[in-house]
């Protein structure tokens, strides 16, 4: 049975654009490109401050100890070298991490660019790739840190 919110709850008619169009149109363009341009800017930093090593690891600061993920931007950075045992030494899970980081900053662009906000982002075929894929990749990093703890590969990546 319809509910008298169903319009503003986001129910039928909200969705179809039958009553006052609400929520059913993007935002104007110029506001998709503002917010996309703010959005490209923020990853650009936060990317740059990552190969530039001022992001320190908060885990491994507070305990000690590496985190499952440590050594993922030294990794990159190493293959970026050419150095691929380097690469493999500070964590060889790191380019598929990567990879799937970058797909899912792809889609929250395209998704910010298209509707003017991030709902859309890891919607669809692709989205569940990465969502599963991220699953999958961390699931083996906790595995591989483990291990390592273990004396299995080298040990710990140093801090």
């Amino acid at each position: 049975m319809p509910n008298a919110n169903d319009a503003t709850a986001g129910g039928p008619q909200a969705r179809s654009g039958s009553a006052s169009g609400a929520g059913s149109s993007p935002r104007p363009l110029r506001e998709r490109l503002a917010r996309t341009a703010m959005l490209l800017a923020g990853l650009g930093t936060f990317g740059f401050l990552l190969v530039s090593v001022h992001v320190p690891c908060g885990f491994a600061r507070m305990f000690h100890t590496p985190c499952p993920g440590c050594g993922s931007t030294r990794a990159m950075l190493a293959l970026f070298s050419g150095d691929v045992a380097s690469m493999i030494r500070f964590n060889p899970l790191a380019p598929f991490m990567s990879a799937l980081v970058a797909l899912l900053a792809a889609q929250a662009l395209a998704s910010v660019f298209t509707t003017g906000t991030l709902r859309r982002t890891g919607d669809g075929a692709i989205g569940q790739v990465v969502s599963r894929g991220v699953l999958l990749v961390a699931a083996v990093q906790v595995a591989l840190w483990l291990a390592r703890f273990a004396g299995f590969l080298g040990g710990p990546v140093p801090v």
